[in-house]
């Protein structure tokens, strides 16, 4: 256990450490502010066009961050900086969960970040503050986990260029599988709608 919560925190802190990443957080919630100036092009739902804003960029940085787990276990086997772990017995279970929690909380944090600066500059442009994101926030906290997953499952099976490309591909079908039962009415589409990751 403790092999697991060490690999999460190194995971953590080090991508954490990247000012860029701050950066782009920084101008996510820049541009769900703007929204607020939209009142004529938007004819007069500016308010609805914030929250959109704010529901659509947080699941960018959800998907964003989450392929970091595509390219994180290559890299290391590339700079055998993952040696010492591996060698262990129980090893290789300690690495890929602790690179699992590791980006899952890099995820969480991202979009906790964004979510928190979009409530704060609802508040500050209508004087009162959207509760009602929430619940679609925590939502795509859930499903950028859930990529989290599927990117780190892909990038051991797979080079992590192709990993990436994949799990942008799981994230789009999850999108799309509400379609299947009613663009192909058969046991097939349905069997996907019940088997494939659901995320509208």
């Amino acid at each position: 256990m403790n092999d697991i919560i060490t690999v999460a925190q190194s995971t953590f802190y080090r991508i954490a450490r990247m000012k860029s990443l701050y950066i782009i957080l920084a101008i996510c919630i820049m541009d769900v502010a703007a929204m607020s100036r939209y009142k004529d092009l938007s004819l007069g739902m500016e308010k609805e066009l914030m929250v959109d804003a704010a529901l659509a960029i947080l699941t960018i940085i959800a998907v964003i961050s989450a392929m970091v787990a595509a390219f994180e276990i290559p890299r290391e086997l590339r700079d055998k900086s993952a040696t010492y772990i591996l060698s262990k017995p129980s090893g290789r279970n300690s690495y890929v969960w602790g690179k699992f929690l590791g980006i899952a909380g890099l995820v969480v944090f991202n979009t906790a970040v964004v979510l928190v600066g979009s409530l704060a500059a609802y508040r500050l442009s209508f004087g009162e503050t959207p509760w009602h994101i929430l619940p679609g926030g925590i939502l795509v906290m859930v499903e950028g986990v859930t990529l989290t997953g599927i990117a780190l499952l892909l990038s051991i099976l797979l080079a992590d260029h192709i990993a990436a490309v994949c799990t942008f591909a799981c994230f789009a079908v999850g999108h799309a599988v509400c379609m299947l039962p009613r663009t192909w009415p058969n046991a097939l589409a349905d069997a996907g709608y019940y088997v494939l990751p659901h995320f509208n």
